[in-house]
């Protein structure tokens, strides 16, 4: 099986993922608890940057051609352009600044030293606080336009402040399914074979 092929399929396999998480939802308000966000920007710390973004592209395209893939299963431009979709855009960016910080996974990383614990911690905080610095100030824009202003104290009570807990979680478990994964996903990424040879 060619390396293409592989990275296709890990690719794939993510992006299935992360719009599965949409059947993983809780309505608190305007913007409801859902995995799909640690789902997406995880996608970027295990795959790298290149393949992560490109996991969390596809569902983005599949859900802005109508597939019900996003939260509270729905799908399509609405979605997009409504209060949550700055956050959807934040996926595609901390997965891809995640990927950059962390780099492509590699074998030796099975040993786990300081400086790789160390830059999956980093790339993971980082991609959730871009998630939302995309999010907010898009919240903040639509809600404008519907005529229904929020300040930036408003927007933090609504946005972010009831998700501090469960994200608090959901970056403690990315950091370990991550650091537990990349060197598995090394092992098939990379350019050496030895995985596909036969004794």
């Amino acid at each position: 099986m060619s390396k293409n092929t592989i990275r296709s399929v890990f690719i794939a396999l993510f992006a299935a993922l992360i719009c599965a998480g949409c059947f993983i939802s809780i309505p608190i308000g305007l913007v409801p608890v859902t995995v799909q966000n640690m789902f997406a920007l995880m996608s970027g710390v295990i795959l790298g940057s290149i393949h992560g973004a490109a996991a969390v592209g596809i569902f983005l395209l599949l859900g802005a051609l109508g597939l019900p893939v996003f939260s509270g299963v729905k799908g399509g431009i609405a979605v997009l352009s409504g209060p949550t979709g700055g956050f959807l855009i934040g996926y595609f960016v901390g997965a891809l600044a995640a990927g950059l910080i962390v780099g492509s996974p590699t074998p030796e990383e099975k040993k786990l030293t300081g400086k790789v614990v160390g830059k999956v911690i980093l790339a993971t905080l980082v991609a959730f606080v871009l998630n939302y610095a995309a999010g907010i100030p898009w919240f903040m824009s639509v809600m404008e336009a519907k005529g229904a202003a929020k300040s930036m104290h408003e927007a933090l009570k609504i946005c972010l402040i009831p998700f501090i807990p469960g994200d608090s979680v959901k970056i403690i478990v990315t950091i370990i399914l991550s650091l537990l994964l990349r060197p598995v996903v090394a092992r098939y990424l990379t350019d050496d074979d030895e995985p596909f040879k036969k004794d």
